[in-house]
């Protein structure tokens, strides 16, 4: 009996050795892609990017035609 528990135990703490290992592998992987991608940045290229994309609202507001309202001077 005594070698079917140690057994058991012995997989059982095999299964979270390798658990953890899966873990630190993809968190590894997760932190170099971040760092690629940190390195790759280029602040100047990705403003005129982001600006390109969102021209309406970094662009000055049209002109409106005042109209004036109970008795206003134009």
């Amino acid at each position: 009996m005594d070698v079917g528990y140690y057994a058991l135990l012995s997989q059982v703490f095999g299964v979270h050795v390798a658990a953890n290992h899966c873990m630190i592998t993809g968190q590894t992987a997760r932190v170099n892609d971040v760092s690629a991608n940190v390195h790759k940045a280029d602040d100047r290229t990705d403003r005129d990017n982001f600006r390109s994309l969102h021209a309406k609202t970094f662009s000055t507001p049209d002109l409106f035609e005042f109209q004036p309202h109970h008795g206003d001077e134009v």
